[in-house]
């Protein structure tokens, strides 16, 4: 009995190894079997089914993704990248509300790519982390959404303006009340300066921060009990920046400015 496309497509690592491979362009038979560290008698009954149900097409020695293979490959591959970045840290996201986020977004999740988790250490759970220090004064722009009120970030906004950086910041009102009643100098003069904007969201969210630049992406949801338990994500990843970046678009689009 012939096998479905989604069986020959996911049910074994070598094929679908083969597929991302081709996804680069036209591969030869040795460039594959260097590339995915396996032998001749491993490659060639795998290729075989994959010729068989019409993904690739072979060219001497050399193998091409046909039209259908492009296609569910270009498709397979958002699926196989959420997998990747859900598996990576089932624990943390099994406990994760991830319903803030806009659907079209979530779909596009394994953007996220290779992520770190930073867990909270009780002697210095006030305290940003090292990797969050040290990056966000070499940006070239800060944007911030806040749900979570964090005593740091009055002053920490206001001294990145100062250094001349980009700072778009969206809070939501109850942050923005918090700012105002006891943060009222940091937030006056982070006005003050051309570099920054400033807008309150009444959007209800489970995402507690966001910050994101062109250097990394700093994540913090609220846990499906709708409690803020000092766990980060960070990522480096390219495609994870552009991803956090509409993400943060999204809630400004839907904020209102402050004069």
């Amino acid at each position: 009995m012939k096998s479905s496309l989604i069986d020959i497509i996911l049910n074994s690592e070598k094929r679908k190894n083969v597929l991302l491979l081709l996804m680069e362009g036209e591969k030869s038979r040795e460039e594959i079997k260097t590339s995915l560290n396996v032998t001749s008698t491993a490659l060639i009954p795998q290729i075989k089914k994959l010729k068989e149900h019409g993904l690739v097409i072979q060219n001497g020695d050399h193998y091409i993704l046909t039209n259908m293979g492009k296609v569910l490959v270009a498709n397979m591959l958002p699926l196989l990248n959420a997998v990747d970045v859900f598996e990576e840290n089932s624990n943390y996201w099994l406990n994760r509300d991830l319903s803030g986020i806009p659907e079209s977004i979530l779909k596009r999740f394994g953007e996220l790519g290779n992520c770190v988790i930073i867990e909270p250490d009780l002697n210095y759970l006030f305290e940003f982390p090292k990797e969050f220090t040290e990056n966000i004064v070499k940006s070239s722009y800060v944007m911030a959404f806040n749900a979570y009120f964090h005593p740091e970030y009055p002053a920490l906004y206001s001294s990145l303006a100062e250094k001349g950086i980009d700072v778009s910041l969206v809070v939501t009102a109850p942050v923005h009340e918090r700012m105002e009643k006891d943060y009222s100098d940091d937030i006056q003069k982070f006005m003050t300066f051309e570099n920054t904007e400033m807008f309150v969201s009444n959007e209800m969210t489970s995402l507690a921060t966001l910050v994101t630049t062109d250097r990394f992406l700093f994540l913090c949801f609220f846990n499906k009990h709708g409690q803020y338990d000092h766990t980060i994500l960070m990522s480096f990843d390219n495609n994870a920046l552009q991803w956090s970046k509409e993400l943060f678009l999204h809630f400004k689009e839907k904020a209102e400015i402050i004069a």
